[in-house]
């Protein structure tokens, strides 16, 4: 039995509820236990660039600017701020919708920088930083289903997204580089996910040099994260980490 109606009360009020409270059993070694637990909410959304279909998604109705800036950037229709001219979110059609300054799609060209001086970290800064993270990811905190993306300036947490999706919650982050024009030198990028090859072919094109991984990584992220100079480490747990690209930039320090 569902005892809110989220999708109702967000239609009808403006408000983006993230989940949805259910009654349930819980069974474990207490015995059988009924409980009010909260669901993590999914929509399908369309994203379009100057009317054109970017994709469909199935995600978390949040931070929506930000996934379609972010998709548009992943899939190149826009290079940075300046290409976009506004954007244009309907709730009833499920749509977001961008509208370019430039009708042909954008080649994106990284940053390019020396890709040993992009940013320098020990682990006792990752793990501390690590811990800020998982305290800030609020829905996965609430509902245990959901992954984050953040970017870092050192210790400094400057941004977070947030989705049910590990690759929505990607092209979100991403989206907000984009929107607020950040500066990949620097920064480097936390993932509470595993990370896959097209994964990383998203975050290449930001010119971030770090990329700092909960989870496993695969064959085909780390070929590219060596050939484009970036820093890439996961299963990253207190007191453990696997670095497999470039890690002279994980300071070889004390724990």
């Amino acid at each position: 039995m569902v005892i809110v109606s989220a999708g109702a009360i967000a239609f009808l009020f403006g408000v983006d509820f993230m989940w949805e409270e259910r009654q349930i059993i819980r069974i474990n070694a207490a015995g059988r236990t009924a409980i009010t637990d909260r669901v993590i909410r999914e929509e399908t959304w369309s994203l379009f660039a100057n009317n054109l279909l970017i994709t469909t998604v199935s995600c978390s109705p949040a931070d929506l600017e930000a996934l379609a800036a972010g998709w548009a950037f992943t899939r190149g229709y826009l290079r940075d701020r300046n290409d976009l001219g506004s954007i244009a979110t309907d709730k009833r059609a499920g749509t977001v919708s961008l509208a370019l300054r430039k009708n042909d799609k954008n080649s994106i060209t990284a940053i390019a920088e020396d890709p040993m001086e992009a940013i320098t970290l020990s682990p006792k800064d990752i793990y501390a930083v690590w811990e800020t993270f998982n305290a800030r990811c609020a829905l996965y905190q609430s509902t245990g289903a959901a992954h984050a993306m953040a970017v870092i300036d050192g210790t400094q947490i400057l941004m977070l997204a947030e989705d049910v999706s590990r690759r929505n919650a990607l092209a979100k982050i991403i989206g907000k580089i984009v929107l607020e024009g950040l500066d990949p030198s620097g920064k480097a990028l936390l993932v509470s996910s595993r990370l896959a090859d097209d994964m990383f072919a998203m975050i290449e094109p930001t010119g971030i040099k770090m990329v700092l991984c909960n989870g496993a990584v695969s064959a085909g992220a780390v070929q590219r994260a060596e050939a484009a100079g970036v820093t890439l480490a996961g299963c990253i747990k207190s007191g453990n980490m696997n670095v497999y690209t470039h890690a002279k930039r994980i300071e070889h320090a004390p724990l």
